[in-house]
């Protein structure tokens, strides 16, 4: 039995009008290999005559019964009701509440190529659209409504060679009950909650039921052990032998597959296939370096998930460039900051940064005058590359730390391994990029994800995996990890991506010092 981290938060009403309490719903899907994944939920409370959908991975709903879609209308906010049904067949209805009087519908496949870019006049308040799906079993579909954005995942059980389109039915007068009452899902303990659940096996859209009356925490089990043609099983990392120019991947076998494929990125559509074979070598790849390799199981059913694997190859000592650098000064004094426009300094901003050694003789003479560097400058954080030094070493000061004295933290080997969907425009600033004298000024604003997980290394070597929730501090990794990878602050400028995130609106931090 795998159990999948599904979890639906459900607020209700106590007693004290504002006083609200929570229980948890936790799904397992019980299967006969590790390949199902729930897509969707439909969560129906016969009790109270309403109901509500959940997607995978998207699978955290917070429902507030203190506030509804008649409070998100008041609001003026972009809002995507349940489509119905789902899954569908021809087509499917899409609810929307529209603050502009234009909406436009990026539309992707589940690997992520766009399908279909549709602008839509249609005037504010509740509006109606039609999707008729094309080939595609599933569909991941944006809506932006002047600068506010949200999306819904549609899946398709039926058979047709058209192409997607979108249409606009027209406004709604009032707030239906299709789907979900006008205050949205509601819930009290004790009240009947049906439940279906729907998987994609070998290409088919299969559901199945349960049921329960929750006055508690409660585990729902879904059980899908009647299917035999599933997709291949995803491989297991078996063995991962890093060199300091090459790196050998092993793998699982896996005994429902036909073979297996391999791509440096996560798309099936580009990778290359390999047979049978269980194991791989990469070469000519540079020293102390980080790599990703993804492994993907098929047979005639489809492809497994991708195994993701992670190695960096062996780290090389510093050179006596670097070592000469580090040592041309006492180790409590400053060290001059690269300076992005002018040469050599911007070659080496401009070059990505290698691990280095925990047992490498001059580390804590790097450290120590990195720290006395950024001291100097008045700064928040400070990277390697911005000394001259291309390793990945960074000083982060830790405002999620401390109410008042905030410490400042070192990390080595450090990577951004997760980042949130949700990104804030907010100002921003760089110790290598000068604002006066007879330099260009650039605007000091970029787009960063408001957290992130972090993988780091302590000074003892300790691995770390830490999720950074402060969105302060959060920026603060994001800049000093991303000189490490030969970004600098003005590239996040472009809204590179922007469809597959929420932007909000942000200036400054109020109260803080400027990210620099």
């Amino acid at each position: 039995m795998k159990k999948l981290s599904v979890i639906i938060l459900i607020s209700f009403l106590s007693i004290s009008l504002f006083a609200q309490e929570s229980i948890e719903i936790d799904f397992e899907i019980n299967q006969n290999s590790n390949q199902l994944v729930l897509d969707s939920v439909l969560i129906e409370n016969t009790t109270a005559t309403c109901d509500t959908m959940i997607y995978y991975p998207n699978t955290t709903l917070n429902l507030n019964m203190l506030s509804g879609i008649e409070e998100l209308y008041s609001q003026n906010k972009l809002h995507v009701r349940a489509n119905y049904p789902n899954p569908f067949d021809a087509y499917s209805i899409i609810e929307l509440y529209v603050p502009e009087q234009t909406v436009q519908f990026s539309i992707y496949d589940i690997q992520g190529k766009s399908v279909l870019e549709k602008e839509i006049i249609c005037g504010s308040g509740l509006q109606q659209f039609k999707f008729h799906a094309g080939a595609e079993a599933q569909y991941l579909i944006k809506v932006k409504s002047g600068n506010q954005n949200t999306s819904l995942q549609l899946m398709h059980s039926g058979d047709t060679g058209s192409k997607a389109q979108i249409e606009h039915l027209g406004k709604i007068s009032e707030a239906k009950n299709t789907t979900q009452k006008a205050n949205g899902f509601s819930f009290t303990s004790g009240d009947q909650l049906n439940f279906t659940a729907w998987v994609i096996a070998c290409g088919t859209v299969e559901s199945t039921n349960a049921s329960a009356q929750p006055e508690g925490s409660e585990i729902i089990s879904f059980d899908f052990t009647h299917l035999s043609n599933l997709q291949a099983s995803t491989p297991e990392i078996d063995e991962i032998i890093p060199g300091e120019n090459e790196i050998t991947w092993k793998w699982s076998d896996v005994s429902d597959s036909d073979g297996y494929k391999y791509a440096y990125v996560n798309d099936y559509e580009t990778a290359t296939d390999i047979g049978t074979t269980t194991q791989m070598t990469t070469d000519d790849l540079s020293a102390g370096t980080n790599y990703k390799l993804f492994i993907w199981a098929y047979n005639d059913c489809g492809e497994s998930h991708a195994l993701e694997m992670y190695q960096a190859t062996s780290a090389i000592p510093f050179t006596q460039d670097e070592n000469d650098t580090i040592t041309n000064a006492p180790s409590n004094s400053s060290m001059a900051v690269m300076n992005i426009f002018e040469q050599p300094d911007s070659i080496i901003l401009r070059t990505p940064s290698t691990n280095v050694l925990f047992d490498e003789e001059n580390l804590d003479y790097l450290v120590e005058r990195m720290q006395s560097t950024v001291s100097a400058e008045s700064g928040v954080g400070i990277a390697a590359p911005q000394v001259g030094i291309n390793r990945l070493v960074i000083w982060v000061q830790r405002y999620d730390i401390g109410a008042i004295m905030h410490p400042w933290e070192v990390y080595y080997n450090p990577r951004i391994v997760n980042y949130s969907d949700t990104v804030v425009y907010k100002n921003d600033g760089c110790l290598s990029v000068p604002t006066s004298g007879d330099y260009p000024e650039i605007e000091g604003f970029s787009y960063r994800a408001i957290w992130v997980d972090v993988e780091y290394y302590t000074e003892t070597g300790e691995k770390v995996v830490e999720r950074i929730n402060h969105q302060y501090t959060a920026h603060i990794f994001q800049h000093e990890i991303d000189h490490l990878n030969a970004v600098m602050f003005f590239d996040r400028q472009v809204e590179e991506g922007k469809d597959r995130f929420t932007i909000i609106e942000g200036d400054s931090y109020e109260g803080l010092p400027t990210i620099d």
